[in-house]
């Protein structure tokens, strides 16, 4: 076994860019992804030859066998797929750096889904601001804790809808 490095890189779900060029840029340097740890920011590599290598990540709810067999029949590589349900694909590539993505609707209904789980949430974090007050722990930190979590998911849920709003300025219609 050669020489292995482990990085942690942080990224987040609305600018999945980030960490596809970081990815690639490591594979230029000779270093290629082993593996993907903890919540997506811990990556494992393996010290080998420079590669041009495109990764893709992916956020998907409900998948199929369709769904790997197309991806794999167009030559993509299912890299990490620990944390469902966020896929890590990645495809060589020479002159033409290709995406996952064909269009900015795709990409747009990514973001939709993101924003539909993390909807989800919303209500949850209500159940646990209820059984915290019910168990008499503490009405300052059931505040805080909700007023945190709360303001943290309408963060990212705005963050997606500017990056939607963005994707829609930007693309070409016929």
């Amino acid at each position: 076994m050669g020489e292995t490095k482990t990085a942690c890189h942080w990224w987040w779900g609305w600018n999945p860019e980030k960490i596809e060029n970081w990815l690639e840029e490591m594979e230029l340097n000779g270093w290629n992804l082993v593996s993907v740890g903890f919540a997506y920011i811990v990556f494992k590599f393996e010290k080998g030859e420079s590669r041009k290598m495109r990764y893709c990540v992916d956020y998907q709810i409900n998948v199929g066998n369709n769904y790997f067999e197309l991806f794999k029949a167009d030559g993509w590589e299912l890299a990490d797929d620990k944390i469902i349900p966020w896929y890590i694909w990645r495809k060589p590539y020479e002159n033409e750096r290709q995406s996952i993505y064909t269009d900015t609707k795709s990409l747009i209904e990514r973001n939709n889904r993101l924003i539909k789980t993390v909807g989800i949430l919303v209500p949850l974090e209500i159940v646990v601001f209820y059984l915290l007050l019910e168990h008499n722990s503490g009405i300052v930190w059931a505040l805080v804790f909700i007023v945190l979590i709360l303001t943290f998911l309408g963060y990212v849920t705005a963050q997606l809808y500017l990056y939607n709003k963005k994707l829609e300025k930007s693309e070409i219609r016929l």
